[in-house]
């Protein structure tokens, strides 16, 4: 099976670009009180999960 191997700084560049939409968007939600839809917080949930996913795999594996 072949390992996809990520660019770093491309990866970093995405990873801190979800996290930081999801982000801004749940603070506008909760923080400020605007007003979503429930499918809008979901999606920015999912943006910070993923974002999260990208930074994860960005760490360097040690092999065991």
């Amino acid at each position: 099976m072949a390992v996809r191997k990520r660019n770093p700084i491309l990866g970093s560049i995405m990873a801190v670009a979800f996290i930081g939409f999801g982000a801004y968007r749940l603070y506008a939600h909760f923080g400020l009180g605007e007003e979503m839809a429930s499918w809008r917080l979901v999606l920015s949930a999912g943006f910070i999960a993923y974002g999260l996913y990208i930074a994860y795999t960005l760490l360097p594996k040690k092999d065991v």
